[in-house]
């Protein structure tokens, strides 16, 4: 019996990047949470000693130019710091926050500047964002679903564990 993951990765193209970016609208509503959380989101860049804030409206620029196909908002450019910061280990998020905030930054690199072209990463880390015990298999589910693919008997599902 094939897997939601076979599923997906057989999918023709344009439902593909439906249901990346319905998984990604789905990680931007669990960053936005986090930031509303938040009095202020910045770090310091240790190379510069630099105080930086973080652009919380990044990842939303980031989905609009995935939806309209260039990067009017310099999205690239706007993501150079963060990103590095992150590997850096200047710039922490909790887990959850961190696959989110990679999930839309790897969608923007997949199909607004050809970055990536692992299809399944972009789902992962969107669907870790949800956090342990979230029903992956549900949630990629009603995702493909909605692209109008219907998964009917893609096996059983399972609660929990790694996407």
């Amino acid at each position: 019996m094939p897997t939601l993951a076979s599923i997906f990765l057989n999918l023709p193209d344009q439902k593909k990047k439906a249901v990346h970016i319905d998984l990604c609208k789905q990680a931007l509503q669990i960053w936005n949470d986090h930031c509303l959380s938040q009095k202020s989101l910045g770090y310091v860049e240790t190379v510069c000693g630099t105080k930086q804030v973080v652009d919380r409206d990044l990842p939303t620029a980031a989905i609009r130019a995935v939806i309209a196909g260039s990067d009017s908002e310099n999205v690239a450019y706007r993501y150079q710091e963060p990103i590095t910061a992150m590997q850096d280990d200047d710039l922490r998020f909790p887990d959850d926050i961190e696959l989110a905030y990679y999930a839309i930054y790897n969608l923007f690199r997949r199909y607004v500047i050809s970055g990536i072209d692992d299809d399944w990463l972009i789902v992962n880390q969107a669907l870790s964002a949800h956090g342990e015990g979230s029903d992956y298999a549900l949630i990629l589910e009603a995702a493909v679903n909605r692209t109008g693919e219907q998964i009917g008997g893609a096996g059983p599902r399972t609660s929990g564990g790694t996407p």
